[in-house]
């Protein structure tokens, strides 16, 4: 095989050029690919502190050196640079097909540079890229955008796009692919800065073989973890993520009435995977290469005619669901669909739309901002309602565009308390108070309020890593020791994000040893464990340092009051508040940074950085 991994394409958008790139094998080394190596091409690519919807502000999409190949669950990418929302940097990752076919097409990973003077679709075939005039798709939802782009370039193409919602810039639009199925790169806004690109679509299709150096070892190596991954993950293939609403509401995990209420035994029943797998489930959608199917795929509701479509996640169902008191399942799937078609992120808009429910429940807002939208709780219609202002920019719905803090600041008063975010992003649906390893997660994580970038309430829970001395499951109300934990933690899902794996892979067995052995039939790397995890951590560290650059530090690493002073006794976390303050002390300790929060000469030297 004459190509190696680490082959990028540079696009200028302003000039509708491009040129590939080589990355250096002792960087790919150090980063491995997925959003580390985004980092790293995105401070060679933007000098400077550059607003995230500049023209100079890089959009970058990355593969890893396992996607695509016959590795199981490994049929992702993801999109990356400074989020539209945040002002920090931002990264979401996607599984489908469309980080596979970008593979097949020759190249790792595509950077965006500059902006088109008007709207473009891209299109990759085998290494020839083209910019087509894009102006009849513009205002098109995603679905649409899908179905006219396959008709021209044939079924076998994929595509990723973004909705009305990305074009208008509303700052928590996603990047969506595999059409009414409706995989999407969500959190972060990186829709929008697609969108200030004017870039509509992108379209790849390839012939070209994805570089592995010995392919019969591979699938040796592949074949002896899959009894592990068919068994332990049988439950998320027969009710996928929507499984998790009933036993997170018993626990206390599950968000309620904005985050108000602990309690909610009968809506979670009525919005739950076993419910929505007896009534609504038309079959499973797989990823490339993933054996699980954990996708639902249920029919339309805007659009009955449409046979199929991706179902609500369990984070839909927390946040456009119980957040918002709508116990409604069908219901619950039109708003996951309509979101979807206007290219947002469900757990921001969820959050937005419980957060002005709240608003309204306070005489903080009325008919001034609502008009004659009726945004009581629970009422789909008003959700609805308010979902269409915001993609459209229209009224109040311009405004909410801008995130939760920008909104609850520019009303003022006793707004902010009802904004239940950090640096203007939502939290997903994970509660700290039920899990106090989530709440340090949530407040240090790169991107913003994560539950996936450290995924540490699995170690809570069930689950061991011990190949980094994550060896007992952990008590999930304590502090000690959360600080070390969160921070291995992280530093793994770092390196999944690298390597562009589902982390659900880890309920399969899937452990760092697998890992070093895969990456030395794929591309001949020797990497021990102690590699591996440094990749994880030097990825993060990166990242973080875009950060400080951007102003981060101490002030930022926080989380709205509600969750760390408001005690919600009547649900399954009982009276706990997380210990959050010194859960932070003692995790900027083991990181190796200041109390600013900020990391020390020595640890950039020991990370090479």
């Amino acid at each position: 095989m004459n190509r190696k991994y680490g082959r990028i394409l540079v696009v200028d958008l302003k000039d509708q050029s491009s040129k590939p790139m080589e990355i250096d094998a002792e960087v790919l080394k150090k980063f491995v690919g997925g959003s580390g190596l985004a980092a790293y091409l995105y401070g060679n690519f933007a000098k400077g502190n550059v607003p995230s919807l500049s023209p100079a502000s890089p959009f970058i999409i990355m593969t890893g050196p396992m996607t695509g190949t016959p590795v199981m669950l490994s049929g992702r990418h993801g999109v990356a640079g400074r989020s539209p929302l945040t002002g920090f940097w931002g990264e979401a990752s996607v599984g489908g097909h469309w980080g596979r076919e970008l593979r097949r097409t020759g190249y790792d990973g595509l950077v965006l540079v500059e902006q088109s003077a008007k709207p473009v679709t891209l299109s990759l075939m085998n290494e020839k890229l083209d910019f087509q005039e894009a102006s009849h798709l513009w205002g098109k939802d995603c679905f649409e955008t899908d179905s006219l782009l396959k008709k021209e370039w044939g079924e076998k193409a994929q595509i990723c796009s973004i909705g009305p919602a990305g074009e208008k810039m509303v700052r928590f639009a996603g990047v969506f692919t595999d059409g009414p199925h409706a995989r999407v790169a969500a959190r972060c806004g990186l829709g929008a800065l697609m969108g200030s690109k004017k870039v509509k679509a992108i379209v790849v299709q390839g012939s070209e073989e994805i570089p592995v150096e010995n392919m019969n070892s591979l699938r040796e190596n592949v074949k002896e973890l899959m009894p592990s991954f068919t068994g332990k993950l049988k439950g998320m293939s027969t009710f996928g993520t929507p499984g998790l609403v009933v036993p997170c509401e018993a626990i206390g995990d599950l968000p309620i009435k904005n985050w108000s209420q602990g309690k909610w035994t009968e809506g979670a029943k009525k919005i739950s995977g076993q419910e929505l797998n007896e009534k609504y489930l038309k079959k499973q959608f797989f990823c490339a290469s993933c054996p699980v199917g954990c996708g639902r795929t249920v029919g339309g509701t805007i659009d009955p005619s449409l046979e199929e479509t991706g179902g609500p996640e369990y984070e839909t169902l927390g946040m456009l669901g119980s957040n918002c008191l709508i116990d409604d399942l069908p219901s619950i799937m039109r708003l996951n669909e309509l979101t979807n078609r206007l290219g947002l992120d469900t757990i921001e808009t969820g959050a937005v739309v419980a957060f002005s429910m709240d608003l309204l429940a306070n005489g903080l807002i009325g008919s001034k901002e609502l008009g004659s939208l009726s945004l009581n709780w629970g009422n789909a219609a008003g959700a609805e309602g308010l979902i269409r202002m915001i993609a459209g920019r229209e009224g109040f719905g311009d405004l909410l565009a801008e995130g939760l803090q920008v909104t609850a600041e520019k009303l003022g008063g006793m707004a902010p308390e009802y904004a239940i975010q950090a640096n203007n992003m939502a939290l997903p649906a994970h509660d700290p108070r039920a899990y106090a390893s989530i709440a340090l997660g949530y407040a240090t994580s790169n991107r913003g309020p994560c539950h996936t970038a450290g995924f540490t309430h699995i170690f809570e829970r069930a689950t061991i890593f011990p190949e980094v001395g994550i060896d007992r499951v952990m008590d999930r109300f304590q502090s000690e020791g959360k600080g070390e934990m969160v921070m291995k933690a992280q530093n793994i899902m770092n390196l999944w994000e690298n390597l562009a794996l589902c982390k659900f892979s880890i309920f399969g067995g899937l452990q760092l040893q697998h890992i070093g052995r895969w990456l030395k039939d794929i591309c001949g790397w020797d990497l021990s464990i102690k590699d591996l995890v440094e990749v994880g951590e030097r990825s993060f560290t990166a990242k973080r340092m875009l950060n400080v650059g951007w102003g981060m530090s101490r002030k930022n690493d926080t989380l709205p009051l509600r969750v760390i002073t408001h005690r919600v006794s009547d649900g399954g976390a009982g009276n706990h508040l997380p210990p959050f303050n010194i859960m932070l002390a003692d995790y900027y300790e083991k990181r190796g940074w200041t109390k600013e929060g900020i990391p020390t000469e020595d640890t950039l030297k020991r990370l090479n950085l």
